[in-house]
């Protein structure tokens, strides 16, 4: 049983002569500990497909399994829930809230837990000391590098215990040096945590560091291919992500 499907999923926006097709006919499975790019220009229906897969959107047409369970007629509720429980997310710009510590930040996906505080602070420290960031718990986004607020975005998402990370151009507002860290930190999360990882990037150079690539293009998966190149090579000797 695969972990994500996707059976003949469409996405239209609109109806009759000003529908707009999103996504068409995409057939999709993620399997456990997969670590997967979707690529395509903008426009290509990766955001799209994004939304999707994490429970934010739901197919106009088709069938999305979720460990073997479609999801069909589900409601908001539910899948509120299993994007705090299955799913998280670390996107482009954080997404962190400006006027909450980094402890506080972290802590949003357990707020609705049935956990002491004990127990919070516990699971918050781990990820906060996993990722180097411990000493900053009491600092503010504000005061923040970006690669130290993209590091509390991916503690924030880890925290919750989820089996899925969904990133979303996750280099885009970070310099090389400090893309290629957070890269390493991502293939090192999927590898030694078997959390199963999907990027979306416009960027190859971020595609092949993921050892699979899907590259969709007018709302089609025109590509599903396994990775076999050394991302270290591809890094070589290149001046920007």
């Amino acid at each position: 049983m695969s972990l994500i499907e996707l059976n003949n999923v469409s996405k239209f926006y609109g109806r009759d002569e000003s529908r707009t097709v999103a996504l068409e006919s995409i057939q999709m499975k993620v399997e456990v500990g997969d670590f997967i790019s979707i690529m395509g220009p903008s426009g290509s229906g990766k955001s799209t497909l994004l939304n999707i897969l994490g429970c934010m959107d739901v197919p106009s047409v088709g069938e999305y399994l979720l460990k073997g369970r479609s999801l069909k007629g589900v409601d908001h509720k539910e899948l509120s829930h299993i994007r705090n429980k299955v799913i998280s997310f670390v996107f482009q710009h954080f997404a962190l809230l400006k006027n909450y510590s980094v402890y506080e930040n972290v802590e949003l996906p357990l707020l609705n837990r049935k956990l002491s505080t004990k127990e919070k602070r516990e699971k918050i420290f781990t990820q906060l000391e996993k990722l180097g960031i411990n000493k900053l718990y009491k600092k503010h986004p504000t005061q923040l590098s970006g690669g130290q607020q993209q590091r509390v975005a991916i503690a924030r998402a880890l925290v919750s215990d989820a089996e899925i990370i969904l990133a979303d151009e996750p280099t885009g507002a970070l310099d090389q040096k400090t893309g290629r860290e957070l890269l390493e930190l991502l293939s090192s999360i999927n590898e030694n945590e078997r959390k199963t990882i999907i990027v979306v990037t416009h960027d190859d150079k971020v595609a092949q560091y993921t050892r699979r690539i899907i590259s969709i293009n007018d709302g089609r998966i025109a590509a599903d291919v396994a990775n076999t190149e050394n991302p270290q090579d591809v890094f070589k000797n290149t001046s920007n992500l």
